[in-house]
């Protein structure tokens, strides 16, 4: 199933999280831009796997939605500067270097297929979940210990016919750091939705078509 590019759709809701409402328009939103990047790699898109896309594009926004509201719970905000700032850094939406009000409405009208209200709120989101995400990154430690014994396998891995480049302490420190803070993140993510009040309209909306 392909949804239309964008629907006026806003009094209805694609799903509800801990009653935190996601708009049908934003999900449609993500799902197209889905759709539209796998067709532009030229995969083929079966019923099925456009129904998998469907429910991995709903579980992404429930996720999404879950950690915002952890962040807020944790004191994390977002100001009108920060978001200002976020948006200003976005090439697409720049015109010689600099912020274009004309390009990001057009960017957001005929790519994104979203309205700036929308957007906005998404990237307050996005933000706020960055927040958090480095609130845990700065819990993870990794040891020199740790940092050798991976260094030790990775170098039992190689190829000793190749000739590979010399392993770098700090780069193999810090994607242990990532891998480990994900994890953590992962944990959390599956404690937090085992409590989540979660409800999904998405049939009841398509049958209404």
């Amino acid at each position: 199933m392909y949804y239309g590019s964008y629907i006026q759709r806003n009094i209805d809701t694609a799903a509800e999280v801990n009653d935190e409402k996601i708009s049908y328009n934003h999900f449609v939103t993500l799902y197209n831009q889905v759709v539209n990047r796998k067709r532009d790699n030229n995969e083929t898109l079966s019923q099925d796997t456009l129904k998998q896309l469907k429910s991995d594009v709903v579980q992404s926004l429930v996720q999404e939605a879950v950690f915002a509201q952890e962040a807020k719970k944790y004191g994390f905000q977002v100001s009108d500067q920060e978001l200002a700032q976020n948006l200003a850094s976005v090439p697409a939406f720049q015109k010689d270097g600099k912020f274009s009000p004309q390009a990001y409405v057009s960017m957001l009208q005929s790519v994104i297929r979203s309205t700036p209200q929308e957007f906005e709120e998404s990237q307050r989101r996005q933000i706020l979940i960055n927040h958090l995400r480095t609130f845990v990154m700065q819990g993870v430690k990794i040891t020199d210990r740790e940092v050798e014994m991976e260094m030790a396998i990775r170098q039992a891995r190689m190829d000793p016919k190749k000739k590979n480049p010399p392993l770098d302490r700090e780069k193999v420190r810090a994607e242990m750091a990532n891998e480990k803070g994900a994890h953590i993140t992962n944990r959390w993510y599956q404690h937090l939705g085992s409590n989540v009040k979660l409800k999904v309209h998405l049939d009841e909306i398509e049958k209404r078509g």
